[in-house]
């Protein structure tokens, strides 16, 4: 073989060679890239998509809350109007089965009332919860910094929220002794109603009874609406750092990746 011969065969065998060992190499690195993509299918199936399904529970439920409260404003507004409208209205002109009003209206109340509070418990855990999933799509995305600057300014604000909500609820109650209570419950069951003084006198004492528990489920309406909004700013706001981390690792395709 010439030495011509023999150097051009020597160039084709280094040829090959470097084909196969880029073939290899090429497949080597292909098979990463797919397992990679596998690793985002399972961190978006895994903790993307449960914390939207959460949150989304979440919120559908705390909207309902701070709706409950107002309604729940309303229903004793509602019951103290019909409580005067009794007082004042002489029994024949209530009629016979007038009693069917107030009954079901204290039994609307009372529905009413354990609905918000299943709801203040179910919120509570569901909060909890959601900050637990926030926490990991943190750690397996490499935001926990990022996520932690934005946990402690939700933290704050909704800090000042609950300090404002408990100054005004003081306020409301101010005038209130929790140790007159029962005495007055005892006065107005003794009280005789048949006489238009005692019954202007039972009114009054009524309604600054009714009043502060109105006013209460005004200020939790109030606030739990800013709680609700800041839920949800807070929401969008880690949704965009985990949406942006998971498309600067992904979005590019193959020649990213490998690059």
């Amino acid at each position: 073989m010439s030495d011509r011969a023999q150097s051009f065969s020597s160039q084709l065998i280094i040829a090959i060679i470097s084909i196969f060992l880029g073939s290899f190499l090429f497949a080597g690195v292909l098979e990463n890239y797919k397992k990679d993509q596998g690793l985002q299918d399972e961190l978006i199936k895994d903790y993307y998509r449960p914390m939207r399904e959460l949150q989304s529970s979440c919120s559908s439920s705390h909207n309902e809350l701070f709706l409950k409260y107002g309604e729940l404003s309303g229903s004793y507004q509602f019951m103290f109007n019909e409580i005067v409208h009794m007082t004042v209205t002489p029994d024949s002109q209530l009629g016979q089965y007038y009693e069917a009003i107030p009954m079901s209206i204290i039994k609307a109340n009372a529905e009413l009332k354990k609905r918000v509070e299943d709801l203040e418990v179910a919120i509570k855990k569901c909060k909890t919860d959601l900050f637990l999933k926030y926490e990991e799509l943190a750690l397996v995305t490499g935001s926990y910094p990022e996520f932690m600057r934005l946990a402690k300014k939700y933290t704050s604000e909704i800090n000042a929220i609950y300090s404002e909500r408990q100054k005004k609820a003081k306020g409301n109650i101010k005038n209130i002794d929790p140790n007159q209570l029962m005495p007055l419950m005892r006065k107005f069951i003794a009280m005789d109603l048949s006489t238009d003084a005692n019954r202007s006198m039972f009114t009054r004492e009524m309604e600054g009874g009714f009043n502060p528990v109105i006013q209460h489920y005004l200020i939790m309406a109030e606030h739990e609406q800013l709680l609700f909004d800041k839920d949800n700013a807070f929401f969008q706001s880690i949704h965009d750092l985990y949406a942006m981390k998971i498309s600067e690792k992904y979005s590019g395709g193959f020649i990213s990746w490998v690059f």
